[in-house]
């Protein structure tokens, strides 16, 4: 709208504070009068329909360059409304307006325009463009005075869609537009609630639905709208009070946004109670605004007009005057809200209108931003924020200044205030949108610390912003920075208490994995069975197809044996001899391996004990564990009587491990013995005896190798 001229009225100087509200109440009607000329639709009008009262004379389209110009002359000046159509079309209407059909335009075509319909409908006149390119690249001018209206359509007409962002802001940009244009919030009049007098009730209803009555007008006071709603429900269609519970119906829904519902209540209760609304103007402004919302914006001008004609000496008019600017430009009519907006902002300072429209001509400032020009908004917005007397304006004022830096300043700046933000408006209508802000200006911000190599700042700023870690985490080395800095400072407990707080939340999902892997490193270092075993089994829980299940797995598996859990180890692991399963751990078959054996399957725990063995030589690699899996393999080809087999296990073992030789040498001497190859025990038993390094297998060979002697099996040694 750059280049219009507002109309701006100025307040006289007071020297004395009595005519102060009469200069308040000339302004107010100084702004309706205007309002009055502006045209409402035919629908809006009474009295008997006169037929249109201006002609459409003379059309005419040529091209401009770098835009396509349309040209309509009126016998008087018209007052055009702009719709943008699906199909990249827009249309003009004209408002008790006749014309021509123009036809031959139907198949003008050039760079710009597709084609150009000219219709009445009932006493309106409409004038329908089709669009090449940009359908928002259009615009429309008047010439007061000589009823001329222009219509330029081109692509280079249409606004910038956003401005240059800062680095890394792009998803903030998301909706904001969006939000400032169309969200609308509860609009607060501060026309105060007036309960209905006791005396009237007595006399209007029976005694005992004036107790209910007065509860649900005590609940729309304090504002519980679903209180109210359901106390006044209750009154029914043969009760004198029914209109006066109507009009209270209407007021809950409004306050619960319920606009449709509060409409249907106000129509029917004014059906049966007219003069109510006269008597209790803040039903009235409830009724106008629920018009307004549910579609019917000039009625619900109309109405809201006649409202503040009767407020205008009240503190609350101008604010009813911006809740009329709004309508306005949601009409279509720019040029008239803009004139209002800085009029009220002008000539009611300090009121709480005066700060609304000051808020309404920052978010026009917002939609056209340039980039260099966000500081002195933002500082518009703050002021708002510090100065402001409205609760609500206040939260919209931070709000919005947190945003415009988070789009265009520094980050660490912008963080500093959507913080703040949330801090002071905990239930704020933007707290889900600041989140994700926060959540988006964490990775510029931590991009800047992890640059200064700073392990303090980084840990205080992830233990800090813990709930909001969800789009950083996908910085590739956040998750690798971070644990660096953990244990630099020595702090892995708290590490490990982030990580499973992250891990947990479904938003983390898919950096779960690497937090679990972290958890599982960290509990080893601590020495933490439980931690180790909780992170394990949640991870095996949530990503049964995950290819580090099987890892997971097998660590928990771990746990389990060294708890003595045989029964769930067996559960855990035995399918890896079914499907042949490599092992991620070698020793993960030794432990199936054992506890195969301690539930007596001994087949299985043969089978396990040598794919152990196997893994340590494809890995080439050693393990303690080794000797003990070789005499379990042992015992088991024994006891199905495969003492051969069990033979030779014995002897491989013991040559790989002489170290580790004495079972291996007693039960080789066990073996010869029980087949009565008494000399050839004795050997074995002896070398134990005379060499054995392990006390419990020297002091079991000796007396073995004593029995045999007093048995006569072999001579006794000397």
């Amino acid at each position: 709208m750059s280049g219009e001229i507002y109309p701006v009225i100025r307040l006289p100087c007071a020297g004395a504070a009595k005519g102060v509200h009469v200069m308040i109440r000339f302004i107010v009607k100084l702004l309706l009068c205007a309002l009055v000329l502006l045209p409402l639709p035919a629908f809006a009008t009474s009295g008997a329909d006169t037929g249109p009262d201006n002609r459409l004379l003379r059309m005419g389209v040529r091209g401009h360059g770098g835009f396509t110009r349309l040209s309509m002359a009126f016998e008087r000046d018209p007052a055009p409304v702009l719709h943008q159509l699906s199909g990249n079309r827009v249309r003009l209407v004209f408002s008790n307006t006749a014309g021509g059909r123009w036809k031959k335009l139907r198949s003008y075509r050039d760079a710009h325009v597709e084609g150009v319909v000219v219709a009445p409908r009932g006493n309106d006149l409409m004038v329908t463009v089709t669009i090449k390119g940009d359908p928002r690249g259009v615009r429309v001018s008047t010439s007061p005075g000589v009823g001329v209206v222009s219509l330029d359509v081109g692509a280079s007409l249409a606004p910038r869609r956003s401005p240059p962002l800062a680095q890394g802001r792009e998803g903030i940009k998301v909706g904001v537009e969006q939000l400032i244009t169309t969200f609308d919030p509860p609009f607060k009049s501060e026309i105060p609630f007036t309960p209905t007098d006791r005396r009237v009730l007595e006399a209007m209803v029976p005694p005992a639905e004036v107790a209910l009555i007065s509860a649900g007008e005590a609940a729309l006071y304090e504002g519980n709208g679903s209180e109210a709603a359901e106390i006044f429900a209750g009154i029914g269609a043969d009760s004198p009070g029914r209109p006066l519970a109507l009009y209270r119906l209407g007021e809950a829904s409004y306050l619960l946004q319920k606009y449709g519902d509060a409409l249907r209540f106000f129509r029917e209760a004014e059906r049966q109670w007219p003069v109510f609304l006269t008597r209790s103007p803040a039903t009235a402004f409830c009724y106008a605004d629920s018009v307004a919302r549910s579609g019917d914006l000039a009625g619900g001008r109309r109405l809201l007009g006649s409202l503040i004609a009767g407020l205008a000496d009240k503190k609350y008019a101008p604010a009813l005057l911006v809740r009329m600017a709004d309508i306005l430009a949601r009409q279509g009519k720019d040029q008239e809200a803009m004139a209002i907006y800085r009029n009220v902002a002008d000539n009611f300072t300090g009121s709480k209108g005066s700060w609304q429209a000051r808020m309404k001509l920052a978010d026009r400032r917002l939609l056209a931003l340039e980039p260099a020009a966000y500081s002195p908004l933002v500082k518009d917005y703050l002021e708002i924020y510090e100065r402001g007397t409205d609760f609500g304006l206040r939260e919209q004022g931070l709000f919005k200044a947190a945003l415009l830096l988070s789009l265009y300043g520094d980050a660490d700046q912008a963080f500093g205030r959507v913080a703040e933000y949330e801090k002071k408006f905990p239930r704020g209508m933007y707290v889900s949108i600041a989140k994700g802000m926060r959540e988006e200006l964490l990775v510029p911000v931590y991009r800047r610390v992890a640059r200064a190599g700073d392990n303090e700042a980084l840990v205080k700023l992830a233990l800090e912003n813990r709930d909001y870690l969800g789009r950083v985490l996908a910085e590739d080395d956040f998750i690798k920075n971070l644990s660096a800095a953990f244990g630099d400072l020595g702090r892995i407990k708290e590490e490990v208490g982030l990580y499973a707080n992250l891990a947990i939340r479904e938003q983390n999902r898919a950096h779960a994995p690497e937090l679990y892997r972290r958890i599982l490193h960290d509990a080893e270092q601590l020495g933490d069975p439980a931690l180790m075993e909780k992170a394990a089994g949640e991870f095996v829980e949530r990503f049964p197809a995950h290819p580090w299940v099987q890892r997971f797995r097998e660590e928990l598996a771990a746990v389990e044996y060294n708890r003595g859990d045989f029964q769930r180890v067996v559960g855990r692991l035995s399918g890896m001899l079914a499907s042949g399963t490599r092992p991620e751990y070698a020793e993960s078959l030794y432990y199936l391996g054992k506890s195969l054996d301690a539930a007596g399957n001994r087949r299985d725990a043969e089978r396990a004990m040598l794919l152990f063995l196997a893994e340590l030589r494809r890995r080439e690699m050693s393990s303690p564990l080794a000797a003990d899996a070789s005499y379990v393999a042992a015992t088991a080809r024994l006891s199905r009587g495969d003492r051969k087999g069990a033979k030779e296990i014995l002897r491989a073992a013991g040559e790989a491990s002489p170290e580790e030789r004495d079972p291996f040498l007693y039960k080789l001497g066990e073996i010869a013995r029980s087949e009565g190859r008494y000399e050839e025990a004795a050997h074995y038993l002896r070398t134990v005896v005379k060499e054995g390094k392990d006390p419990d297998w020297r002091d079991m060979a000796s007396r073995l190798l004593a029995d045999m002697e007093l048995t006569g099996m072999v001579r006794k040694s000397k």
